[in-house]
């Protein structure tokens, strides 16, 4: 258990460095070089261009942390993001849209 702990900690502090860098360390070069180079083109065309400075930065982060996740869980950052997403649709209860709208602009239906 101990192992684990320390294992995604280095990847995570590699991730600080060197985006990609969870990929290496699992030996997945490939990925781990593509991981690099999104992250470099998010870096150079938005931010250091001055484009779009923040949604670059965003892409950077984004990047790095799919990195990470896919080398401690095996599954793409995304996937787990919909995943959730479908799970708390199902256990939400369904309401009707006509509630649903009624609820929404305020509005209460006058029953005789």
């Amino acid at each position: 258990m101990t192992d684990h702990i320390v294992d995604n900690g280095v990847r995570l502090a590699g991730e600080v460095f060197v985006p990609g860098a969870s990929q290496f360390l699992n030996g997945n070069i490939g990925s781990g070089l593509a991981h690099n180079l999104l992250a470099g083109a998010a870096g150079l065309g938005l931010v250091a261009s001055g484009v779009a400075p923040i949604i670059g930065t965003v892409a950077i982060l984004a990047v790095r942390l799919n990195s990470f996740s896919t080398a401690v869980t095996g599954r793409n950052f995304w996937d787990g993001g919909v995943e959730a997403l479908v799970d708390r649709q199902r256990r939400e209860p369904h309401e009707p849209a006509s509630a649903r709208s009624a609820r929404s602009s305020g509005s209460t239906t006058a029953t005789t």
